[in-house]
């Protein structure tokens, strides 16, 4: 590889191949304390962040843009791993619920219990009851 490749000549170029920066510890430190403070810093507040940073307008635009971004990630995945920890206890007192109906017994009599047929037909003796008391009437 030619290392002259990777020095481009006019404005274009230059704009268009930029080098990766990473931001120092200190300029870090001071975005994440504005960022507990303000995580929507407004045009003034980026401007004189820049300042006093020595970084552009621009890049602290993004830097608030991505982790504000990164923010909403970490609190979706807290949220997820707590909803999934919510489903299965629920799932597993839904299960608990369907085999205790399973084994179900009268506490009268130790029996089976009585099934909601048998209370279905009570209640249609009673009322043929009441209707042939009216009928008679």
């Amino acid at each position: 590889m030619d290392l002259g490749d990777d020095v481009m000549e006019g404005s274009d170029a230059q704009r268009r191949k930029k080098r990766y920066h990473r931001h120092t510890p200190r300029q870090i430190q001071q975005l994440e304390a504005m960022f507990k403070e303000c995580p929507h810093p407004d045009e003034n507040q980026r401007m004189q962040l820049s300042r006093e940073l020595g970084l552009e307008p621009r890049q602290i635009k993004f830097w608030f843009q991505n982790r504000r971004t990164q923010m909403k990630a970490q609190h979706e995945r807290a949220d997820n791993c707590f909803l999934r920890a919510e489903n299965d206890k629920i799932r597993c007192e839904n299960i608990a619920m369907r085999e205790a109906l399973r084994n179900v017994i009268c506490p009268t009599c130790g029996g089976p219990p009585v099934a909601d047929d048998y209370f279905d037909e009570q209640k249609l003796r009673m009322e043929n009851a009441r209707l042939k008391e009216e009928a008679s009437n």
